[in-house]
């Protein structure tokens, strides 16, 4: 059987046993298979064909920035890129070409002398000829977006079940720099003790993605902290009933809004 057509049995046997939308609250059909991590992450978008979700076609497509960013990001360091750096790059120049001009404001105004001086009295060690970049809001969004994506996707992956709109999710990321003094936080490393990555016979894609996790089945309670190569991390909840949350936490977000949040509300344009 060809590659393409092993692509449309494998999806349409995953669109029959699991047929709603992962993302968005499952309110719509799924139509496609979407992977987390996405294949841009791995080198030369090789990776086991495991931790797949379905998807929407809107949904699918709608979050394709964020995947972008994330694979660029958590490549980033400060000697070296992977070989497939560049070729991201260039792609995001032409995809969303305002996001990817952030990243060279630092050139301006001294601003790269200026973040490595930040960077240092945070106890973070950079070295003189480090590379750096900017992260911006546009940026930051969509950071925002896909570490809310990874959640619902490893939500799914141990729930085998949306998150319906009845639920709430939350999630943070961070970067290597926040745990550069300190290290991980090892109170959330304890409170997750589940542990996963990619596997498939030998093939082990640890280096690149792993994450602890914890769940309470009978209450729809999740948890998980993630590692996306050495520069991106993403630590979220989900609530599968919201009606257990305060109602004045504006952190928790309803998954079919996710989308229309990230990109309309000032609060994805900051850190979360």
């Amino acid at each position: 059987m060809g590659e393409a057509k092993q692509k449309r049995s494998a999806t349409q046997k995953l669109i029959e046993q699991y047929p709603f939308c992962y993302f968005c609250g499952g309110t719509r059909a799924a139509t496609t298979r979407e992977h987390m991590p996405p294949r841009s992450l791995f080198e030369n978008s090789y990776r086991p064909d495991k931790l797949v979700m379905p998807a929407c076609a809107d949904c699918n497509k709608g979050t394709s920035t964020a995947d972008l960013a994330v694979a660029i990001v958590s490549r980033w360091d400060y000697h070296s890129y992977s070989p497939d750096h560049a070729k991201l790059v260039a792609r995001a120049g032409v995809q969303a070409p305002e996001m990817a001009h952030e990243w060279t404001k630092m050139d301006q105004e001294g601003g790269r002398e200026k973040a490595r001086r930040h960077l240092r009295n945070q106890g973070v060690e950079v070295p003189d000829d480090a590379g750096l970049a900017s992260i911006g809001p546009l940026t930051v969004r969509q950071l925002n977006l896909f570490a809310h994506k990874a959640v619902l996707a490893l939500y799914f992956e141990h729930f085998r079940k949306p998150l319906y709109d009845d639920g709430r999710l939350c999630a943070f990321w961070r970067s290597k720099e926040d745990f550069a003094r300190d290290g991980l936080p090892q109170m959330i490393l304890e409170m997750l003790p589940g542990y996963a990555t990619l596997m498939q016979g030998r093939w082990n894609e640890q280096e690149t993605f792993e994450y602890r996790h914890a769940m309470n089945e009978a209450d729809g309670l999740f948890g998980c902290f993630a590692r996306f190569r050495r520069s991106y991390f993403v630590l979220g909840f989900v609530a599968a009933d919201g009606n257990v949350l305060p109602s004045d936490d504006d952190d928790w977000i309803k998954p079919s809004d996710l989308r229309s949040t990230a990109f309309n509300d000032a609060r994805f344009l900051k850190r979360r």
